[in-house]
């Protein structure tokens, strides 16, 4: 989804392996504003806010398995899951994946830590 930006300085801020909550916060406000004046394209963040928001999603999973990390309790994770263009209302029926596709994405997260999964498509 990062790809899909194509501002190069937006997208090496929300690449940064450092970034805090506060930061992220602070990229998705910038966001809003551009959009909201009509130069989200001009100022670097594409023409879609669904995929704004994916990105966004997927940095703050980052952000919270790095504070997570720094908990001594080891049984601690965070998933976020892009199950890829899947045929919904949303996506005009043309997504190559079926919903219950997407789901089994999700249902392999959901199982315990070092159980062997078979059939998941």
């Amino acid at each position: 989804m990062l790809k899909r930006i194509p501002g190069k300085e937006v997208k090496k801020r929300l690449h940064n392996p450092d970034i805090t909550l506060e930061e992220l916060c602070g990229l998705m406000n910038e966001f809003v504003q551009a959009a909201k004046e009509g130069k989200n394209e001009e100022k670097g963040w594409g023409h879609s806010a669904y995929n704004v928001s994916k990105v966004g999603i997927t940095v703050l999973s980052f952000i919270q398995q790095r504070e997570f990390n720094a908990d001594p309790r080891e049984d601690l994770i965070v998933n976020a899951v892009h199950p890829g263009y899947v045929d919904t209302d949303m996506t005009s029926h043309k997504g190559p994946l079926t919903p219950d596709q997407a789901e089994s994405q999700k249902t392999a997260l959901e199982t315990p830590f070092n159980t062997i999964l078979q059939n998941i498509q």
